[in-house]
């Protein structure tokens, strides 16, 4: 299973790193984080139906910690 977080904050998610912007996920969204790339982490939800680029996710206060399965 992988790591399961919880959004802290509303986010902004990119196709691409820096690139068009695709979504926004609202405080509380479910997401699974899948690859580091320096600031930026690529992140599935939706049960990995959806997929996109996140900024800072990882720093503190941002993320809330959950061990529920999406």
């Amino acid at each position: 299973m992988e790591k399961v977080i919880t959004l802290g904050k509303t986010h902004i998610v990119y196709l691409k790193e820096g690139g068009e912007v695709c979504n926004r996920l609202g405080r509380g969204a479910r997401v699974c984080p899948i690859k580091r790339n320096g600031e930026w982490v690529k992140i599935t939800w939706r049960n990995g139906k959806k997929k996109g680029w996140v900024h800072s996710l990882l720093e503190s206060g941002n993320i809330e910690e959950d061990g529920r399965r999406s």
